[in-house]
């Protein structure tokens, strides 16, 4: 019995490609391709995607078919600016290998060392913010996970070359949908305004990176950062070349920023809608930690806030689509996919979706996560396995993502024992569904005092 060639297909409109360009479309767009069935293929005059919304079939995808797969077009974008990091590197022997080099700049200890520069971050925050200031919350948390970055990673106490590095990045990922675009990789090599900019800004990036690693190998000074930990890492007497760890460097601060920050700025936004939540966090907080500066050791005694932080990543997960393009023909759901064949899955669509959440899926519940003796716990929503994936899965998992919790559960519990942003009134929130999931246009929020707690009865 032959294997049918490929699922049912939807075809593409003209508002499926001003979605690829206006992406605060995006997420709606696949949305209603996956109303046709748990995989479909989009079809248009220039491409052919298959769209998976099943938990099992995302499993399937990102960690069973792992080594049959790669990243698709949208990552090869990246890679113009960020090189052969393990973000976009390919090749499953020198990732694999890579991975493990970089491991150790995020075992346990080196995360308490980190947890310190977190906290100080979010203390300076918490000292600079005013009762009655309005801010734009995005940038707010950009600015607290900048000062956080340029320290762990690049031993940066001004933030200068941080800023400059992220600034950049930020170029390249407002022009990430020419990357869809047939022939961008061409159109990089012409004099056009997009193309300049996005190689002026890789080469502002790129020589910065390059100053601090030469800083770094010359020892100016005692550096106890991830690009100390890259330069000295080593298997079987083999290192990173300085390239190479110009390339990790790049790639690390990116999901070290981006995906951080904007997983924070959701979060403020959805505890100014769900008040009872907001109070609940508060709560633990303040009869866990108090005014003390709370440490690494501390996340695991703060289940609620990391319930809040897993919340917000179901509801506006911070990597809303992953992509794999198939190399060498595989059998999916039950078709056949050929050498070439680009397949997506969302965690945006799946996290979303009633059959694994629930009736109240929509719903903002972080106590969904706390089991029966209130403990933190991946698995006490009752979801099927596959239908929560934020970081990823398989091989190609956040190598970053215990760094990234820490972060986010140390601010958040910081800041919001002090304060309760207030969104302004009159705004229009969307999400901007580039690389990551952002607020769009922003979110422009109101610095309120925390009220004061109930007495406890």
């Amino acid at each position: 019995m032959t294997t049918p060639a490929g699922p049912p297909t939807v075809r593409a409109t003209f508002s499926t490609y001003r979605a690829l360009f206006d992406r605060s479309r995006s997420t709606a767009m696949f949305e209603k391709f996956a109303q046709h069935g748990d995989l479909v293929e989009i079809r248009g005059p220039l491409f052919r995607l298959w769209l998976c919304s099943d938990p099992a079939l995302a499993r399937e995808l990102l960690v069973d078919h792992g080594r049959s797969v790669t990243k698709g077009f949208g990552v090869r974008m990246i890679s113009i600016g960020l090189g052969n990091g393990i973000l976009t590197n390919e090749d499953p022997i020198s990732h694999r290998r890579n991975r493990r080099l970089i491991n150790p700049a995020f075992s346990a200890s080196a995360l308490q060392k980190y947890a310190e520069v977190m906290a100080a971050a979010a203390m300076r925050a918490d000292k600079r913010w005013r009762a009655g200031q309005v801010v734009e919350i995005t940038e707010e948390m950009g600015r607290i996970t900048l000062d956080v970055v340029g320290r762990t990673l690049l031993g940066d106490d001004t933030e200068r070359d941080a800023k400059t590095v992220i600034d950049s990045l930020e170029v390249i990922l407002k022009r990430f949908g020419i990357g869809f675009i047939p022939g961008a990789t061409k159109l990089l090599d012409t004099n056009l305004p997009p193309a300049v900019k996005i190689k002026n800004a890789v080469a502002s990036m790129r020589s910065t990176v390059e100053r601090v690693v030469t800083a770094h190998k010359r020892g100016d000074r005692d550096y106890d950062d991830i690009v100390a930990a890259l330069l000295a890492a080593t298997e079987d007497g083999e290192g990173f070349t300085e390239q190479q760890v110009l390339d990790e460097t790049l790639t690390l601060m990116l999901a070290g920023f981006e995906t951080t920050a904007n997983a924070l700025s959701w979060t403020w936004w959805l505890l100014d809608q769900n008040p009872a939540v907001a109070a609940a966090l508060r709560a633990e907080v303040d009869a866990t930690i108090g005014d003390a500066v709370p440490t690494y050791a501390d996340i695991a005694r703060l289940p609620y806030t990391m319930a809040t932080i897993a919340e917000t990543m179901r509801l506006r997960p911070p990597a809303w689509i992953l992509e794999r393009e198939v190399k060498e023909p595989i059998d999916f759901g039950g078709y056949h996919a050929r050498i070439g064949t680009t397949i997506l899955t969302s965690p945006w669509i799946v996290h979303h979706d009633p059959r694994w959440w629930g009736t109240d899926a929509a719903a903002y519940r972080p106590d969904r996560w706390l089991n029966d003796a209130g403990e933190f716990d991946h698995g006490a929503p009752g979801q099927p396995r596959g239908a929560y994936f934020p970081f990823g899965a398989g091989s190609r998992m956040c190598i970053g993502e215990q760094f990234a919790w820490a972060e986010a559960v140390l601010v958040l519990a910081i800041l919001a024992r002090r304060w309760a942003p207030v969104t302004e009134p009159n705004q229009d929130v969307r999400t901007w569904a580039a690389v990551t999931l952002r607020p769009h246009p922003g979110i422009r929020m109101r610095l309120a005092p925390a009220p004061a707690l109930a007495p406890a009865s």
